[in-house]
């Protein structure tokens, strides 16, 4: 069972586009922005999974270690809480954590489907074009 607070900062991250959400992605650095749960963001530096570019009076800029791996477990995990699967799949993903967080992140959202109109985050459908959203 992945923390609120945890499922929080990483689907911030898949939310996050270049503008317009309250963190952002820079396509070119591969730079997260934005106003994190520092004692949260810390704990995944320490294990090796985000890297701290910059922290200007609490406007932090991360950079995500081994982003392609968890940008493809946090799609399937998704993928699999969609289809109904059970979260047996984890272990068998190069990503098991990012794998549990897409997985979660779903069924939260899913328990108020409303939640999921118009809802852009990687992993999930994009309800305008009807093809999954890569950030």
């Amino acid at each position: 069972m992945i923390s609120k607070k945890v499922r929080e900062l990483f689907t911030s991250m898949m939310e996050a586009q270049s503008e317009g959400t309250p963190v952002t992605y820079d396509i070119e650095t591969e730079q997260y922005m934005g106003y994190f749960n520092q004692a949260v963001v810390n704990k995944f530096i320490d294990a090796g999974l985000l890297e701290l570019v910059d922290d200007t009076d609490g406007l932090s800029c991360l950079i995500m270690n081994n982003r392609d791996d968890f940008l493809s477990g946090f799609a399937s995990g998704v993928n699999e809480a969609r289809l109904g699967r059970d979260q047996y799949y984890a272990e068998y993903n190069a990503n098991p954590f990012a794998f549990s967080v897409g997985f979660e992140h779903f069924l939260y959202l899913n328990k108020k489907p409303r939640l999921l109109v118009g809802y852009i985050c990687h992993g999930f459908i994009n309800d305008e074009t009807g093809e999954i959203h890569v950030q």
